[in-house]
């Protein structure tokens, strides 16, 4: 069988808005957006194949994250990059995590994360 390659074509950054709590700091896209990507995405015969935010510090995908998801294709990539993105690109340092089946957001090993996602300028 051979491998599938997926190019990711376009960066979208959704409208949001800052949301600030006890529990931290986090963004909301309303639903008029999410349509509005949607059918963005219809019109141009693209998907959406990852989502990537950054945290303040750790890179892990929270409970928010796991409920809040943008990306809600099977198979589909969530990254998380630490401290707000401010250091180099370096996927040894993002977590990186794939929506199985079930709708489980599952921790991709660092071996997979490099046979899956090549960089390319």
């Amino acid at each position: 069988m051979a491998a599938e390659i997926a190019t990711v074509e376009r960066a979208l950054i959704p409208q949001q808005r800052l949301i600030r709590s006890a529990a931290g700091v986090g963004v909301h896209v309303d639903g008029t957006e999410l349509h509005r990507i949607n059918m963005w995405l219809f019109d141009n015969g693209l998907r959406i194949l990852a989502q990537i935010h950054s945290h303040p510090s750790d890179a892990y995908h929270s409970d928010t994250d796991d409920e809040y998801a943008l990306a809600t294709a099977v198979g589909s990539l969530s990254l998380v990059v630490p401290d707000f993105a401010t250091g180099p690109t370096d996927l040894s340092q993002t977590a990186v995590y794939r929506l199985d089946k079930a709708g489980k957001w599952m921790a991709v090993s660092q071996e997979t994360v490099n046979r899956l996602i090549e960089i390319v300028d």
